[in-house]
This record gives structure tokens, C-alpha cells and sequence, in this order.
């Protein structure tokens, strides 16, 4: 696949063929601050209502599996595995407790909001005549010279 066009001059001046430029081009951020592609692969994502469009898809292809879940004959150990929506709500409770465990985990893991001190001082835990000795010219003496 070659390109056949004839040779142009580029916006810097070069000898490039015109669908190298226009490739060129898509490549460039636009005043906006949106990669070209990212307007290619997510452009769609700004069209009015597509919230409410995916809810309705999902909505009726969540339902529809539902539906053909009745026709599915299973054959599991366990009774309960057998109803009707059962891998469908075993997945969202699964999904729903993963979620809602990170609260917890942020509760334990999470540190205090001036975990590292003040900003502007010498930390909390440093003794205060090291300090003033590190920030001075020079440290103290002891016994006088």
C-alpha cells in the first residue's frame, strides 16, 4: 500500500506526502486539549441522553438473559445453584461486597490528613534544639569555649 500522491510542503516547510500530514495531524493535541483519537475512540460518549441509552441497553440485556436463563437446563450439586438468576444475583452480591469492603480497608489503611507534620515547620517528633541547630549557621556549644 503506497501512497500515490504527489509530494506537498508540510506546515515546517518539509516534502511530505499528504496523507503522512494528515496522519501527522492526528497525532497533534487540538486547542481544546483532546488527542485526536481519544475524540475517535470516546467521541461517542458525548451525544445526548447515551447515559440513559446504555441503562436501557443493559437494562434489556440483563433481562434477556434472565429470560433465556429459564430455557438453560442445569444439572448442579447444589440445589440452589439451579434458580432461575442465580449466577446473575451471586455475581452483583460478589461484586457489591468487594465494593463496599473498601470502606473498611480505607478506614485501616488510610493515614491521618497530617500524617507528615506541618508543612511549614520541622517535624513534630524532632527535638527542638536539633532543629534550631540544622536551620542556624551553626550548632550549639556545650560548656563554654
Amino acid at each position: 500500500m503506497t501512497d500515490q500522491t504527489p509530494p506537498g510542503r508540510d506546515t515546517s516547510g518539509r516534502f511530505v506526502r499528504q496523507a503522512a500530514e494528515k496522519v501527522n495531524a492526528m497525532s497533534r493535541t487540538t486547542e481544546e486539549g483532546v488527542h485526536p483519537m481519544a475524540k475517535v475512540l470516546f467521541g461517542w460518549t458525548e451525544a445526548k441522553n447515551i447515559g440513559a441509552i446504555l441503562f436501557w441497553v443493559m437494562a434489556g440485556l440483563s433481562l434477556a438473559l434472565v429470560a433465556a436463563d429459564l430455557l438453560i437446563v442445569r444439572h448442579e450439586k447444589v440445589a440452589f445453584a439451579n434458580s432461575v438468576g442465580f449466577y446473575g444475583i451471586w455475581g452483583f452480591l460478589a461484586f457489591s461486597f468487594v465494593v463496599l469492603m473498601g470502606w473498611p480497608l480505607g478506614k485501616l489503611l488510610r493515614r491521618d490528613e497530617n500524617y507528615y507534620g506541618d508543612a511549614g515547620g520541622p517535624p513534630a517528633d524532632i527535638d527542638p534544639d536539633i532543629a534550631e541547630g540544622q536551620g542556624g549557621a551553626g550548632t550549639k556549644s556545650e560548656g563554654g569555649a
